[in-house]
């Protein structure tokens, strides 16, 4: 399994942490980080779901700051 530092490593996502808001450009679905997972993905549980999604980092992604402002996109 990976680690969320190896993934922020691998991936060049060094802002990146657990609970930080994203949103799906793809589906248009807000969610937070859960996790990393083996693949060097993120686990990504949106809002109104039960369980958490496999989702590449660089996939139409959007990375939101506590405030709700952008800090990166993919």
């Amino acid at each position: 399994m990976a680690t969320i530092e190896q993934v922020r490593k691998a991936r060049n996502i060094p802002f990146i942490k657990r609970g930080m808001r994203v949103k799906c450009l793809h589906s248009g679905r807000k969610g937070r980080i859960a996790g990393v997972n083996s693949s060097m993905n993120l686990n990504i549980i949106f809002d109104g779901w039960k369980g958490s999604s496999n989702c590449h980092p660089h996939f139409k992604m959007r990375y939101l700051d506590d405030n709700g402002q952008v800090i990166q996109q993919f």
